[in-house]
């Protein structure tokens, strides 16, 4: 993995999701017996600046390309596995 990304994108990334997380804490009704998948779109612009696009509650899983399908299987294999666990 590229530097920039590991330096940059995944960093600003998981500070922007830990703020959209933060921003709606009170609205989410804890339920023991399901949990929820969001889809994060993310843009990255020519100064390298991560921005948020959108946040989909019902976010689209389709294996609509090669790197697609490796990585939609491994995402729900692992959400699984925490929810499981």
């Amino acid at each position: 993995m590229p530097n920039f990304v590991k330096q940059k994108m995944i960093p600003d990334m998981t500070r922007i999701i830990g703020l959209t997380m933060e921003s709606i804490k009170n609205q989410i009704k804890p339920n023991k017996a399901c949990f929820e998948l969001f889809g994060y779109d993310f843009l990255i612009d020519s100064d390298n600046e991560t921005w948020l696009i959108e946040v989909n509650t019902n976010p689209c899983l389709e294996e609509s390309s090669p790197l697609l399908e490796v990585l939609i299987p491994r995402m729900i294999n692992d959400a699984l596995k925490l929810t499981v666990d």
